[in-house]
């Protein structure tokens, strides 16, 4: 891939309200910037499209809804977007909030795995978050480690954020949009639900659960439920096999976590829990000292070196 591309961005000031700094990186279909908002010289993050994409038409509606979630959900766990506009040549834009919190992903690569309580309350904090987006009429469809950021707010408390709407869906996608998703995979293998590895373009929230499912499991028991290496290998897993039981790998393991997270892995969505709601209901009685088991999460947070990791996350998060 060529890392001059977009580089004549570099240094010039958009629409009179941001001058373009360094690329952080560049992905499958994507450019990422850092950029600086010259109002108040706040660093930022500008997204927009390899040149070769400019009239890619669900390329640039993936671009834009990232842009429309930030807008209409209404919850502080959604990453904020502060402008939408155009480059010279007509691709739009995007730019959001920089941030530099720890993902779940480089938490984990540190510690391997974190306690049920632990494990618990990011549950609880990313459903709340979900139960907004599917309100709204969205579904992230790329549920990972690497895109749930976690970071101490001012006055020390934990904040948790859900990243990178690039491949969301939206109920109101047109229909020739849908039809052209039919049969393809969006999202990470290793975390897709069964509807997604078969290629489903009409999913809803309960596929967000179960890359969720995937993700507690992976936080609880520092293995992946599925660890076939080969992207075929694994969505032919998750279609034909049920996970095994986190008790498989970890004997001390709370039971009402293993029962949780066996059924968001249910590869029936019939048999699925339900909705984000359901799951926030269902996880109430593992929080009795929520507040307690926060603050640990925000000790064991190392967001002193965390801007070279950040910068992978973006750069892994450049529309790839």
């Amino acid at each position: 891939m060529r890392s001059e591309e977009r580089t004549e961005l570099r240094g010039t000031i958009l629409d009179n309200r941001y001058r373009v700094d360094a690329c952080i990186g560049v992905g499958g279909t994507g450019v990422v910037f850092e950029a600086t908002r010259l109002a108040d010289e706040t660093k930022v993050v500008l997204k927009t499209l390899r040149p070769k994409y400019v009239d890619h038409i669900d390329l640039i509606r993936r671009l834009r809804r990232e842009a429309e979630v930030a807008e209409r959900v209404a919850h502080p766990g959604i990453v904020p977007v502060y402008e939408v506009g155009r480059l010279s040549d007509g691709t739009p834009y995007v730019v959001m909030k920089r941030m530099y919190s720890e993902s779940l992903a480089r938490l984990l690569g540190r510690v391997e795995r974190l306690s049920c309580e632990e494990v618990a309350v990011i549950a609880a904090r990313v459903a709340a978050i979900l139960h907004s987006v599917h309100a709204a009429g969205y579904v992230h469809r790329d549920i990972k480690p690497e895109h749930i950021l976690l970071d101490r707010a001012p006055q020390g408390k934990l904040e948790v954020r859900l990243l990178d709407f690039g491949v969301c869906a939206s109920n109101d996608a047109p229909l020739d949009e849908k039809n052209r998703e039919r049969g393809r995979v969006f999202g990470t293998p290793a975390y897709v639900s069964p509807e997604q590895a078969a290629g489903e373009p009409h999913v809803d929230g309960r596929a967000d659960l179960f890359g969720l499912g995937i993700t507690l499991f992976e936080a609880r028991t520092g293995v992946l439920p599925f660890p076939e290496h080969r992207a075929t290998d694994l969505l032919r897993a998750i279609l034909t096999r049920d996970a095994p039981p986190l008790s498989a790998y970890d004997r001390s393991v709370d039971p009402r976590l293993e029962l949780l997270v066996s059924q968001l892995l249910e590869r029936r969505t019939d048999q699925r829990l339900p909705s984000a709601r359901a799951l926030s209901r269902a996880l109430a009685p593992m929080l009795r000292e929520r507040a307690a088991i926060e603050a640990q999460l925000v000790a064991r947070l190392d967001l002193v070196g965390v801007g070279e990791e950040g910068e992978d996350t973006l750069r892994r998060a450049a529309l790839a």
